[in-house]
């Protein structure tokens, strides 16, 4: 596959994000809504609780079962670190850390890492924060990535140890076909679903 069809192709797959079987204006509108409501995250270098749990509802919108687990591991105590490590300096470190790697690891490791948020939750808040450094960890996106022979065939689940290549693949997409690592996601989430799927994701206000 050429670099040019393999961006044509990622840019149709953008255009059917959220939600593959919509009409081509409401995604419009929905990516539109969504860009709005991340735009309010980027470029800062903490979160208070208030906006962690906004991303939490965010990414986990589809999923009561992960965002009840999420929203425990910044409830109160784990916030201020009464329970175990601070959920809250968690995400201020993962947010000054400058290896990729390092970055992920105090948001999502499983032992040291905030409670209930593991790769999934953890990328949101580096994408959310650090739209140009950072994509969400998918496990639809890296099926995709796996049928576009970016990343070697592997369990369906995101591990950690995808993540750095996982990120480069990501960024190598982006920069060959001059697209944002958001629309990167998007165009891969949807090229990595085996058939029609509900929205993964919701800003709030705008329930699509």
């Amino acid at each position: 596959m050429t670099t040019r069809s393999r961006c044509e192709r990622l840019a149709g797959w953008t255009s059917r994000y959220p939600d593959p079987e919509a009409d081509p204006a409401r995604n419009a509108a929905a990516r539109a809504d969504e860009d709005a409501f991340l735009a309010r995250f980027a470029g800062l270098d903490t979160l208070t609780r208030s906006q962690a749990r906004r991303l939490v509802q965010w990414k986990f919108g589809s999923m009561p079962h992960r965002r009840v687990r999420a929203l425990r591991g910044i409830d109160a105590d784990a916030w201020a670190g009464r329970t175990g490590p601070s959920a809250r300096d968690a995400i201020r470190g993962a947010l000054a850390a400058t290896d990729d790697r390092e970055a992920l690891d105090l948001l999502a490791n499983p032992t040291s890492g905030v409670y209930g948020f593991g790769p999934a939750m953890g990328s949101a808040i580096l994408a959310a924060c650090r739209p140009q450094r950072f994509t969400v960890a998918d496990a639809r996106a890296l099926a995709a990535l796996r049928r576009l022979r970016m990343m070697p065939a592997g369990p369906a689940s995101f591990r950690l140890r995808d993540w750095v290549p996982y990120l480069a693949a990501c960024r190598a997409l982006a920069a060959a076909c001059s697209m944002s690592l958001r629309d990167v996601d998007r165009a891969l989430w949807v090229a990595g679903g085996r058939s029609a799927a509900t929205p993964r994701r919701r800003p709030q206000g705008s329930r699509r």
